[in-house]
């Protein structure tokens, strides 16, 4: 395998080389790659339920799905990072992309939820080695005002593939039937993956260019690694689980492979978080030793010495806490208060994939005359408009049209920042560490998307929870019996679910309430929704009987389930546009933090030789 060059022109025979004519084609099969791992962190959230119904699972089963992806990648990503600068970032590329699809044919032909959760886990190590790899190749690949566009264009997937991730899975459930039974076409969510697959494996072969650092020893450090990945997978797994098992107090009880948490004083999310911490500081000391004994670290804390990649992974953090956060609300708000399916759902974020897809190259662009760095702070500030204006509009009556219009807003705010934040972080880096950086900065974002899902989602049902219950104690309408249930409407309204309170009222099976779940009448929530003992959504009903004595007429009823539906409504509003709130925040302090990176608007090359 050839060694590393420093840039494609430098040692290649003019622009009409082969390799550098090919240097397109590869950023092309990176970005389908890039695309594929962030959609198959969302594509999933629109197959639960159907995974639900095929395997009859509880959906804390079902949930595991989408967690155990999210930990692994997360681990993983700056040992893969390492790895790929020692023994070559194409090997390392094919590899990740070959675990990928072996995961997903596993994944879309398991025959168990267990075994569907495992090969989830295959996933999510495919995905860990694809992340920093298509990362790394790019920084490796183009130079000089080629790699702002180039930047741009693989931020642009990034973004584009969050919002698509929901509309295609929703698109192949339903539209899948005529393969298999209903029960089943959540499997194609996952299938679909293969051909992709194989293009990018194929494709890479020929178009991308092997590299890696030759002067560094192959030195696999097993410690760094252990301490390193657990730290990170306790401190995400306890940030991803915090609103299921509460963030103190148990909300409820951990159970794996027939263990359970004994505590029940203490929920296991803030142990997590804080062995976590301590395995990350044990890991942080023992690679500044190894840095000061000459040796190789799996991550190279030297390189936080670089103004550009400190700040730069500081504003990525803050950032992701508003970006990936407010899209995690905004999906749960179209589905359970506007009452889009899946698919509409997706429709509805087509602006914001469309506007960041063709503000990313454009910012590539205009950085060699502005700087990169008032591209990202001008993006991140469209953004924070963008948020602000959600937060004031957003009303029980407000259009999808004009959410989606905010959302374009936003998308081109999204779309300038991204990629541009990635080329600043990575810009003082040299070419030899792109792999362990381009891992770091995966890292962090990862964490920080994971954070933000929590914090923003902890804000939203927050805020829902307060305004129902401030609601239901200045009612003076709802009947004794409607208000004796309201623990299991707080739940309800947490669900992204549009719910038909009128006819869950009225069409009644004594002695409860009408419609009511099994132990709803206790304030309890049915424990597996998906398996029918959700209360009915809108066009979903029950014969009806009369009420017995003492309970309200169906008129009033009727009345009363108007009621409670424009209190839930108003209360999901109130709280979508408190996290909307809350995002801007986040994303106004990364646009604060912006303003201590560098703006440089030579290339590195271009300044080496000045100096």
């Amino acid at each position: 395998m050839a060694p590393e060059t420093p840039h494609p022109t430098s040692s290649l025979p003019g622009h009409n080389s082969e390799h550098y004519r090919r240097r397109w084609y590869a950023l092309l099969i990176l970005s389908l790659s890039l695309m594929l791992v962030i959609m198959d962190g969302t594509i999933v959230n629109v197959a639960i339920p159907s995974i639900v119904r095929n395997f009859d699972a509880s959906f804390r089963d079902a949930e595991w799905v989408n967690t155990i992806y999210s930990l692994v990648y997360a681990a993983t990503l700056i040992l893969w990072g390492k790895i790929g600068d020692q023994y070559g970032r194409r090997l390392l590329f094919l590899i990740g992309v070959a675990l990928f699809g072996l995961g997903s044919a596993l994944v879309g032909a398991a025959s168990s939820i267990n075994m569907l959760i495992a090969m989830r886990a295959l996933q999510g190590i495919g995905a860990g080695i694809l992340s920093p790899s298509t990362l790394s190749i790019v920084t490796t690949t183009f130079r000089g005002r080629e790699r702002g566009i180039a930047f741009g264009i693989w931020g642009a997937t990034a973004g584009v593939a969050a919002a698509l991730g929901p509309l295609l899975g929703g698109w192949v459930i339903d539209n899948a039937t005529w393969l298999v039974d209903a029960n089943g076409s959540w499997r194609w969510a996952f299938y679909i993956n293969i051909p992709i697959v194989v293009v990018a494996f194929i494709g890479s072969l020929w178009a991308i260019r092997e590299s890696r650092d030759e002067h560094t020893r192959h030195y696999f450090d097993v410690l760094g690694t252990v301490l390193g990945g657990l730290g990170l997978a306790a401190v995400v797994f306890g940030i991803i689980e915090g609103q299921t098992y509460g963030w103190w107090k148990p909300d409820d009880v951990f159970r794996v492979l027939g263990w359970e948490w004994p505590s029940q004083s203490i929920s296991i999310v803030p142990v997590s978080i804080l062995v976590g911490a301590i395995l990350l500081a044990i890991f942080t000391w023992y690679e500044r030793r190894l840095e000061r004994q000459g040796s190789e670290p799996l991550f190279e804390f030297g390189l936080l010495r670089f103004r550009s990649f400190r700040y730069g992974m500081i504003t990525g953090l803050i950032v992701n806490l508003g970006e990936i956060g407010v899209l995690f609300a905004i999906t749960l708000f179209l589905q359970g208060t506007k009452g889009l399916s899946a698919f509409d759902t997706g429709v509805a974020l087509l602006p914001l994939a469309a506007l960041a897809f063709v503000a990313a190259p454009l910012a590539g662009a205009f950085s060699q005359r502005l700087g990169p760095k008032w591209i990202v702070t001008t993006g991140m500030v469209i953004e924070v408009i963008a948020l602000l204006v959600l937060s004031v509009i957003i009303t029980p009556d407000v259009s999808v049209r004009s959410v989606a219009l905010m959302l374009g807003i936003y998308g081109l705010g999204l779309g300038l920042a991204i990629a541009q934040l990635t080329n600043l972080v990575l810009y003082d880096i040299p070419t030899a560490k792109s792999g362990i950086a381009s891992g770091g900065n995966s890292t962090i974002r990862q964490v920080g998307s994971a954070l933000g899902i929590a914090v923003i989602g902890t804000v939203l049902t927050t805020s829902v929870e307060s305004n129902l219950k401030d609601e239901f104690a200045r009612s003076e309408s709802l009947s004794p019996q409607v208000l004796a249930m309201q623990n299991v409407y707080l739940e309800m309204a947490k669900q992204p679910v549009n719910f038909d309170f009128e006819a869950m009222l009225t069409e009644s099976a004594p002695p409860g309430m009408a419609g009511m779940p099994a132990g709803a009448a206790d304030g309890e929530m049915p424990a597996n929704p998906g398996a029918g003992g959700m209360p009915p959504q809108a066009g979903e009903g029950h014969p009806s009987s009369s009420p017995p004595a003492g309970m309200p007429s169906p008129d009033e009823l009727r009345a009363q389930g108007r009621e409670l539906g424009q209190i839930v409504e108003a209360a999901r509003s109130n709280g979508m546009a408190t996290a909307s709130l809350a995002a801007a925040i986040f994303v106004g302090l990364g646009a604060l933090s912006s303003l201590l990176l560098p703006n440089p608007k030579e290339s590195p090359e271009e300044r080496a030789a000045a100096h």
